[in-house]
């Protein structure tokens, strides 16, 4: 009975998938775009539930087929409700040509040669200068260098390391001694299917080194675990935030570990100086899309930066943990909801988290999240009220929740004190 709930569940993830890899531009078809993915996180949910429990080898082995055939389905799709992708291959097609893409936005008229009728019409803000840092250009390049001008080959080298990730969290599971039937939790997740294999996100590579180093500090190689930390520093910044829930963060040879990788990564690219400083902070300061707690309320966002910092330094501040993964949900999460801008994509790194540290409100959130593309529905774009209730709601009752606990605890902290 479990496997064929399991298998009804599955079948119908992938009649969802099916279903947006059939729609031609989701930006066009917004509505078609919600409804599908709602579907595929009913059946992502009623699938993650059934597989809880599970050790069944027959079992894990559906769920990793159908997770894969969910991928295959979306791979071959042009990403459209997210463009980033064109601008990766953009951007190495304008270092191949010898350009910095640091130094001129793509509607600069010293590549003007380079535009062409597939790529350039499709980048999103052509008249901002990269922000990506030179370790994921070198990834761009190499990318490039293997197919010219292909997204669909980026998405493929982005979706292999999306698979080493899924990989090291079947190995943490093990590790960990948890059941391998929770592996459902990412490798069905509809917000990680189709911002990795439909959009293509960089974000893939942040997958792999959390899922790796997560492993390495189950396995108490901490070391390693800073080490893979870097490597995804190196590609998107946010992964050094984890570090400071390693146990071992304040032994010198961990620190050492990964201050060498963010190092060698530094100079070998050419040092700080190659790195996009000014474009980072000009996307912090400018970008505006369903913005974070703080800066609904004041935009500031420096100060949601603030706020994100403050909140990374409360949870490390609670004490050690066993491992990098035992507290790590808490610590993404509040980081998630508090920065400048929450793009949807930007929760996926809390997927394989959660698999491991399960909560049933921020998993709900994953596909939540993904209410902010009502911002395709109206003219002007803009996302309704009601669509930033839905996003919000698991997490206001994951608020409620903690603050009920704090008031049941200070209400029977006097009686306990008495009889004493």
């Amino acid at each position: 009975m479990l496997l064929l709930a399991l298998s009804g569940a599955g079948i119908g993830l992938l009649a969802a998938c099916w279903g947006l890899a059939s729609v031609p531009n989701l930006v066009l078809a917004p509505g078609a775009f919600l409804v599908l993915f709602s579907l595929a996180f009913v059946a992502y949910g009623c699938g993650a539930l059934a597989a809880y429990h599970l050790r069944d080898r027959a079992g894990v082995a559906a769920i990793v087929a159908i997770g894969l055939v969910a991928r295959a389905i979306l791979l071959p799709t042009p990403p459209s409700i997210s463009t980033d992708a064109y601008r990766y291959v953009w951007d190495a097609r304008v270092a191949t040509a010898r350009f910095s893409p640091y130094a001129f936005p793509p509607t600069a008229p010293e590549l003007a040669g380079l535009r062409d009728s597939s790529i350039y019409p499709r980048l999103n803000h052509p008249t901002w200068r990269s922000v990506y840092p030179p370790p994921a250009q070198a990834f761009f390049r190499a990318v490039y260098w293997i197919a010219p001008d292909s997204v669909i080959a980026m998405k493929v080298a982005l979706g292999i390391a999306e698979l080493l990730a899924l990989a090291a969290l079947g190995l943490l599971l093990r590790t960990l001694h948890l059941p391998p039937g929770r592996l459902a939790i990412y490798a069905w997740n509809p917000l990680l299917l189709v911002e990795i294999w439909g959009s293509g996100h960089l974000d893939a590579l942040v997958l792999t080194a959390v899922a790796l180093a997560a492993l390495a500090s189950a396995r108490r190689r901490d070391e390693v675990a800073a080490a893979m930390l870097a490597l995804g520093t190196l590609g998107k910044l946010y992964p050094a935030l984890l570090f400071v829930l390693l146990p071992g963060r304040r032994r010198l040879s961990v620190v050492a570990a990964f201050a060498a990788v963010i190092a060698a990564g530094v100079i070998g690219t050419g040092g700080l100086r190659q790195w996009p400083l000014a474009p980072i902070a000009r996307f912090v300061r400018d970008e505006y899309f369903n913005p974070g707690l703080v800066r609904s309320l004041v935009n500031e966002p420096l100060l949601a930066l603030a706020a994100s910092a403050a909140w990374v330094i409360a949870v490390a501040w609670r004490g050690s943990a066993v491992h990098l993964a035992e507290r790590a949900v808490p610590l993404v999460a509040g980081f998630i909801v508090l920065a400048p801008n929450v793009f949807p994509w930007y929760a996926v790194w809390l997927v394989p988290l959660l698999a491991i540290t399960p909560s049933v409100p921020l998993i709900v959130f994953t596909g939540t999240v993904a209410s902010a593309y009502t911002f395709f529905l109206f003219e002007p774009w803009g996302i309704p009220w009601w669509a930033r209730l839905i996003e919000v709601a698991p997490l206001g009752f994951v608020v409620g929740r903690e603050v009920r606990a704090l008031l049941v605890e200070d209400h029977r902290a006097p009686a306990g004190a008495a009889a004493e």
